[in-house]
């Protein structure tokens, strides 16, 4: 008796290690799975929780639908801003120009590359003036607009702030609007925000880094 005694107390002592070590293991491979990474703290990623962009129709200087589906498969830069901006719009422009320069000496990544000047200036920036104007920066470049409820459906999403001031005596007027450069990922999610003034080789730096960071997730 006291030898089953004995045996009977080292297989539920054999269970019990067995049990403690199964739910160890189960928590360490949930921790390690399942915990967002947290990116590095130089980069203006905007993670763990990026928000998800919805379902927006505007059109671009090619008079073609600009939507979501556009919007995904590709990492897109955004910029929002208007033809007549005397100065933020073409720097921020011609920095976006040096950027893609820069990802030529990655195509892969490039071909995967697209950036969007959305003009918040409906009423003037017909698509003929945004298609001659983007293309004065790069001919790749996407220019796209909409009535401003429409407009208002992304700009929304984004918490991009825009405001058209009183017009001069000659019926010209500023648009007050928010400066900085937006980043989408290929699933349309709003990960990332470069703030002014912008550096071209700063914005190349960080974007190749959060790609390599959200593609490892």
């Amino acid at each position: 008796m006291p030898e089953l005694a004995s045996r009977q107390t080292l297989h539920l002592l054999v269970a019990f290690v067995c049990g403690f070590a199964a739910i160890t293991g189960g928590l360490f491979a949930y921790q390690k799975f399942s915990r967002a990474a947290i990116p590095p703290t130089d980069l203006p990623i905007l993670w763990p929780n990026p928000k998800q962009i919805h379902e927006f129709a505007l059109g671009d200087q090619n008079g073609e639908a600009f939507d979501l589906e556009r919007a995904q498969g590709k990492w897109t830069f955004w910029f929002f801003g208007y033809t007549h901006c005397p100065d933020v719009c073409p720097i921020t422009l011609s920095v976006m120009n040096e950027v893609d320069a820069k990802l030529a000496s990655v195509p892969a990544l490039r071909r995967r590359t697209q950036t969007v000047f959305v003009s918040v200036d409906p009423a003037r920036d017909s698509p003929s003036r945004l298609g001659q104007y983007v293309e004065f920066f790069n001919a790749g470049f996407l220019g796209v607009t909409a009535s401003e409820e429409r407009l208002a459906a992304l700009t929304r999403q984004f918490g991009i702030l825009f405001l058209p001031q009183t017009p001069d005596a000659t019926g010209d007027y500023l648009v007050d609007h928010t400066a900085a450069i937006l980043l989408t990922d290929p699933q349309a999610r709003f990960v990332g925000l470069f703030s002014a003034p912008h550096s071209a080789q700063e914005i190349e730096d960080q974007f190749r880094r959060i790609e390599a960071f959200v593609a490892a997730q």
